[in-house]
């Protein structure tokens, strides 16, 4: 099942709902301003294109001209004509050659509009990144809160334990300033966890446009993940937007040099005009025409000009394929880094889960010997600190290598797909012969 974007989201009063990842990645790709920005321009070239092909068609042309009009002078003789002189004329032209020079610049502005649109998606999938690796921040900051939350209780319930001891006369007052101090430090941990979750909502408000009141886990879909680092670079090559776009800017800039060559072909075009004027010169009365004429023009020389613009567009095209050519290294350099981050994310996440278990039982056997006298509180202390820094490691990890995998994915071109985000309607290419 695919996610639309444009979703209605119906939240009755009083009513909290989810957000979930593909749901938030949907909402940015309609609401973020940049993708509005990129869409904006998409739109642009394509009416630059239908403007272009209208060169196809015939070009009609009305003249109309009223006023008046006195000749005094006329191959020497005195003429004293006043005459109310009316002019009325269309022109029909119909293009029939001109030297490629529509047809190449239809065909350019098909290639630019086409590169615009790849440009778009890869911004929504930049985008599309940025909303997942914020989701899954979010998700680990209120884990880690919650983590918090749970370590205050941990070292309150050593507290009230000391406390009680020292009641006894069996732990120094010592011992009870040394837990508050832990106390303390625990419970100034947990607001700027806290802060750090505050931003990370404002930061998905920003690309989203909402805040979400549920968040649910996502799960990567693993037939998005290469096997290899040698199949991701090879799929991020085939179809990642970025190079893509980098290939049609090559095509429309092999275009432009035929556009600019065009001057060195005749034009031929076919041309219908009608008249139909009254009062024309010295004479009183009607004054109509009408023709149908093969024209043919040529330029013979100009300057040079065609000349040096063939080269700029020449070395523009050279210019397009070194763009062409950087873009593949760049992607090849985002893949490779992101299939080592997550090969050795993955690798990190059993040292710390070993970590955990160790540091666990480490804190078990501590209070043991705490209880029995053959462990100092500090060391109980020291423990605990050991195996809450075990546990948020292991949620570090673990979220670090969901992101990994997302993040590789992204760097193929294929998030938007693989999160099962249908693109807006509107991206899409359409028949400018419609």
């Amino acid at each position: 099942m695919r996610i639309l974007v444009l979703i209605p989201l119906i939240a009755l009063s009083g009513t909290t709902y989810a957000l979930t990842l593909e749901q938030s990645v949907a909402e940015a790709l309609n609401k973020n301003p940049r993708l509005l920005q990129k869409y904006a321009h998409f739109e642009a070239k394509y009416r630059d294109k239908r403007t272009a092909f209208s060169d196809y068609l015939p070009q009609v042309r009305l003249y109309a001209a009223y006023g008046y009009e006195n000749v005094n002078y006329n191959n020497g003789n005195k003429i004293n004509t006043e005459m109310a002189r009316r002019e009325l004329g269309l022109r029909i032209t119909q293009m029939l050659f001109d030297g490629f020079k529509t047809s190449s610049n239809v065909a350019r502005l098909d290639y630019e509009m086409r590169a615009d649109q790849q440009s778009l998606i890869s911004e929504a999938e930049n985008i599309g990144l940025e909303v997942t690796q914020v989701y899954l921040d979010l998700l680990k900051a209120k884990a880690i809160v919650k983590l918090q939350r749970e370590n205050i209780d941990d070292h309150y319930d050593t507290w009230s334990n000391i406390l009680k001891r020292s009641n006894k006369g069996l732990s120094s007052k010592a011992d009870v300033a040394q837990v508050q101090a832990r106390l303390a430090t625990v419970r100034a941990e947990l607001i700027a966890a806290q802060n750090n979750e505050i931003d990370l909502e404002a930061n998905y408000y920003d690309l989203v446009g909402d805040y979400p009141q549920m968040l649910t886990t996502p799960k990567p879909d693993a037939n998005y993940i290469p096997r290899g680092l040698n199949t991701a670079i090879d799929l991020a090559i085939k179809s990642h937007p970025q190079i893509n776009a980098a290939n049609l800017n090559i095509n429309a800039a092999n275009e432009q040099i035929e556009h600019d060559k065009s001057d060195y072909w005749p034009k031929l075009a076919l041309e219908l005009d009608v008249n139909d004027n009254q009062n024309i010169g010295v004479y009183h009365g009607p004054d109509d025409d009408a023709r149908i004429m093969l024209t043919m023009s040529y330029d013979l020389y100009g300057g040079g000009r065609t000349n040096s613009q063939t080269e700029a567009s020449k070395w523009r095209y050279q210019e397009a394929t070194a763009v062409r050519d950087t873009t593949i290294r760049q992607v090849s350099e985002k893949t490779k880094l992101a299939w080592n981050a997550y090969i050795l994310v993955g690798q990190q996440i059993d040292f710390y889960k070993d970590n955990v278990d160790f540091a666990k039982e480490t804190q078990q056997g501590y209070k043991k010997q705490f209880d029995l006298g053959h462990r100092s509180l500090l060391d109980v202390l020291d423990s605990k600190v050991e195996l809450f820094t075990a546990r948020r490691n292991y949620l570090n990890a673990a979220f670090d290598k969901s992101k990994a995998s997302y993040r590789l994915i992204n760097a193929t071109g294929m998030l938007v797909e693989a999160l099962r985000v249908d693109t807006p309607e509107p991206w899409r290419i359409k028949d400018d012969e419609e």
